[in-house]
């Protein structure tokens, strides 16, 4: 059908939702990972806990409906998905965390071309029946 995703594209998108959810267990263990300081610095723990609350259970969705035999859901969260990394690009580049722009701009421009190609297969397939 018109409207799945190859696996090729189930499993970069799987391997990017993965490496998220390492990158943000890693800096739980290690703030430092993720962010310039050392390890008491204020705001660092905090922010290596935030980065972990939404990436993931964010990660763990994604990879659940990348996985599952109904994709519903799927759209909706490789949208969401690729507006938080370029949330996260943005962050890195006024922060000037080169890793994070790069990391970000790679897995946003994952999740939101599978997005699209998604999207359009979705809207081919629905003109197609009509």
């Amino acid at each position: 059908m018109m409207h799945q995703l190859t696996r090729s594209a189930i499993i970069v998108n799987a391997i990017g939702a993965g490496v998220a959810v390492a990158f943000s267990v890693a800096a739980l263990v290690d703030p430092t990972l993720a962010i310039t300081g050392t390890a008491n610095s204020p705001g660092v723990d905090l922010y290596a806990q935030a980065y972990a609350a939404r990436a993931i259970p964010l990660g763990a969705a994604l990879l659940l409906s990348l996985t599952s035999r109904r994709k519903r859901a799927l759209l909706p969260l490789l949208t969401v998905s690729g507006a938080v990394q370029l949330g996260d690009v943005a962050i890195g580049a006024t922060h000037g965390i080169p890793g994070m722009m790069v990391g970000g701009s790679v897995l946003a421009l994952i999740h939101l071309a599978t997005a699209g190609q998604l999207a359009l297969g979705r809207s081919r397939a629905a003109t197609a029946a009509a």
